[in-house]
């Protein structure tokens, strides 16, 4: 399974980069390993946004603030397209749609980049449905809060997980110890936008950083951060 190992060298996620087509180029241009993507199945197709819906109300919104849902929205085969040959996609899978793994399975396959997406999500049954459909792929089980961790451990126990997408606030080096001895060879985590941040949670021993800002990727990428706990 692609970068689901220990690495030399600290992966770089650009957070959000594949929800916009010119951020999705940029971020390729950066030479970062992954660009993420947030995708959503709604009324049969694949959209790709972090903003959520309001059921039949043509409005999307996140935390406070809100957009006209009757624009044109971007969808998955336009970034499948967009990446194909330039770069990686990190499929983040939102929402609970029962169909939602099986869906971009078949447009990952149609677009001709199996090789190149890696999964993550906090639903982590589309993740057990993407073990059958796609093997080859990576998946990051995505842990937001310190209650998923219960979860989590149980499912190490079974031998389910080899890798973690993990809330910055969250990482702590007894955890990402814990983590690695459990047999999960990669750990990435999120909200992590200054180099003080990148430091903390490199010196834990996570693998990578998703984050909104290409220079610190570039810095992560270039190895210029020390790992510090202070």
């Amino acid at each position: 399974m692609p970068d689901a190992s220990p690495r030399t060298r600290p992966l770089a996620i650009a957070h959000r980069a594949g929800n916009d087509l010119s951020q999705l180029a940029a971020a390729f241009a950066a030479g970062v390993d992954y660009a993420e993507a947030d995708v959503w199945l709604d009324r049969g197709r694949l959209e790709v946004r972090h903003e959520k819906t309001v059921g039949p109300i043509p409005i999307l919104w996140e935390r406070w603030t809100l957009q006209a849902g009757w624009k044109p929205r971007l969808l998955l085969d336009q970034v499948l397209a967009a990446a194909a040959g330039q770069g990686r996609l990190f499929l983040d899978l939102k929402g609970q749609a029962k169909g939602l793994a099986q869906a971009v399975a078949e447009a990952v396959e149609r677009a001709g980049v199996a090789e190149s997406v890696a999964f993550s999500t906090p639903t982590w049954a589309h993740l057990d449905r993407l073990r059958t459909l796609m093997p080859q792929a990576p998946r990051f089980y995505t842990v937001g809060r310190a209650g998923q961790l219960g979860g989590l451990r149980r499912r190490l126990e079974r031998g389910e997980i080899e890798a973690v997408s993990i809330d910055s606030r969250l990482v702590t080096q007894v955890l990402i110890a814990e983590l690695g001895a459990g047999g999960v060879g990669t750990i990435v985590t999120w909200g992590v936008e200054t180099a003080e941040a990148a430091r903390r949670v490199l010196a834990c021993g996570v693998s990578g950083v998703t984050s909104d800002s290409l220079a610190l990727l570039a810095s992560v990428r270039g190895g210029e951060l020390s790992p510090s706990l202070s």
